[in-house]
C-alpha cells in the first residue's frame, strides 16, 4: 500500500493521536465495540481547544522565563551589559516567540483535507479497521486525495503531509508546512535557555564574590545590603537576599533542566536531517529492528561443536542482541532522564522517545 498509517502503538490510547475532538455519540444497541461510534472533529492548529497539559506547562514556563529574565535579572546586570542583554536576550526570545506562534498556527494538513469544512462531523473508525482507510490515495476518513506520502493522524484526525510526528506539548502535528519552524523554534529556544542560564548564574556567583556590582542602579543607594530590589525601573518590589537566592536557584535548575531536554531534541532532529528521516520513520526503522532482533532470538539455537564453540550463526544472533540491548539501554536512559520531551513509545518492555517534542503521552 503506497500510504503509511500511524501505526496501531501511536494511535492507541497511549500514544500520541489518543485523544479525540469531539463528543461521544450513543451506544447502538447490543453494546459490542465495532458498534459505538465516537464522533470526531478535525483540529486545525495547535489553537484549537481544549489545551493539553502539556501545552498549559509549556505556557507557564513561557511567562515564567520572560517575567524573572527581563523583570528580575537583566536590571541587575551592571551597565552597559544590562543594556546588551535586553537586545540580545529580548530578540532571540522574539525570534522563538514568532516561530512557536507559526509552528502552532499553521495547519499542516494536506491541502485537500484543508479545503474541506473542519466544522463536519467524522465517524471514528475501529482500531483494527484503520489501515483500510485509504483507497487509491484517498483518504476515506478526510474525504479527500491526499497522495502517496500523506500519513493520517488521529489526534488532529486529518492527513499530514510528510507528517514528522504530533507533539502534545504543542497540541499539534509538525509536517512539510510546519517543520522548518519548528527547527528555528528549537534552535532559538536552546540559544535562549542558554543565555538565561548564564545569566542567572552569573547574578548567583557575583552575589557572593562582589555584591556591589548588582546594585548598581539608583534605586539601590538607600536600601539596605540584606535587601534586593526587583522589576527594575518601573515598579521597584524589596525583597530579603534569602528570596533572592532562592528564586536563583529555581531558576537555575529549571533552565538547566529545559535546557538539557532542548539540547538533546535538536541533537535528535538534527540527525534525522543528516539521514534524511522523519521522527515517524525513524520510529518505525527502531520498531522494524526490534522485531528482527526478537525473530532471531525466537530462532532454534543451532549446535554447539564437540570444541564448544558456537557456530557463527550463534554468534551473529548473541551479537545482535548484545545491539539491541545497547540501544534499549541508552533509549530507555534518555526516557528515565525525561529527555527527548519524553517522547515515549513502549513495546515489549522497550522505550524509545522521539520529539517533544514530541511526543509525550
Amino acid at each position: 500500500m503506497s500510504h503509511s498509517l500511524l501505526p496501531d502503538p501511536i494511535s492507541s490510547p497511549k500514544g500520541c493521536c489518543a485523544r479525540p475532538h469531539g463528543k461521544i455519540a450513543p451506544t447502538h444497541a447490543g453494546g459490542q465495540s465495532e458498534a459505538v461510534t465516537l464522533v470526531l472533529y478535525r483540529s486545525r492548529n495547535g489553537w484549537t481547544l481544549p489545551p493539553t497539559k502539556k501545552q498549559l506547562v509549556v505556557w507557564m514556563h513561557y511567562a515564567y522565563f520572560a517575567v524573572v529574565t527581563l523583570g528580575i535579572y537583566i536590571p541587575l546586570l551592571p551597565s552597559p551589559w544590562n543594556l546588551v542583554s535586553y537586545g540580545v536576550v529580548g530578540g532571540v526570545f522574539f525570534l522563538h516567540l514568532v516561530a512557536y506562534v507559526a509552528t502552532v498556527s499553521v495547519d499542516a494538513a494536506h491541502p485537500n483535507v484543508r479545503a474541506n469544512n473542519y466544522n463536519s462531523p467524522l465517524p471514528n473508525i475501529h482500531r483494527s479497521q484503520r489501515e483500510f482507510i485509504f483507497k487509491d490515495e484517498f483518504c476515506t476518513v478526510c474525504e479527500a486525495e491526499v497522495g502517496p506520502k500523506a500519513k493520517h493522524c488521529w489526534a488532529c484526525n486529518k492527513c499530514v503531509m510528510d507528517f514528522d510526528h504530533h507533539c502534545m506539548w504543542l497540541n499539534t502535528c509538525i509536517g512539510r508546512r510546519n517543520y522548518w519552524f519548528f527547527f528555528v523554534m528549537v534552535v532559538s529556544g536552546v540559544i535562549l535557555l542558554l543565555l538565561v542560564v548564564i545569566m542567572v548564574l552569573f547574578v548567583f556567583i557575583e552575589h557572593f564574590i562582589n555584591p556591589a556590582m548588582l546594585r548598581t542602579a539608583p534605586q539601590f543607594q538607600n536600601v539596605k545590603s540584606s535587601a534586593w530590589l526587583l522589576f527594575l525601573p518601573l515598579a521597584a518590589v524589596k525583597v530579603n537576599t534569602v528570596w533572592l537566592l532562592v528564586l536563583t536557584g529555581f531558576t537555575v535548575l529549571l533552565g538547566l533542566n529545559s535546557l538539557v531536554r532542548m539540547t538533546l531534541l535538536l541533537s535528535f532532529h538534527i540527525h534525522l536531517l543528516r539521514k534524511n528521516i522523519s521522527t515517524y520513520d525513524y520510529i518505525l526503522r527502531e520498531r522494524e529492528a526490534e522485531r528482527d532482533a526478537e525473530a532471531a532470538l525466537k530462532e532454534p539455537s543451532p549446535d554447539v561443536d564437540k570444541s564448544g564453540k558456537q557456530t557463527p550463526a550463534t554468534a551473529v544472533g548473541t551479537t545482535s542482541q548484545t545491539v539491541v540491548e545497547i540501544q534499549s539501554l541508552a533509549i530507555e536512559s534518555f526516557c528515565a532522564l525525561g529527555l527527548f520531551s519524553r517522547g515515549a513509545y513502549s513495546q515489549t518492555g522497550r522505550q524509545f522517545a522521539y520529539f517533544l517534542h514530541s511526543n509525550d503521552r
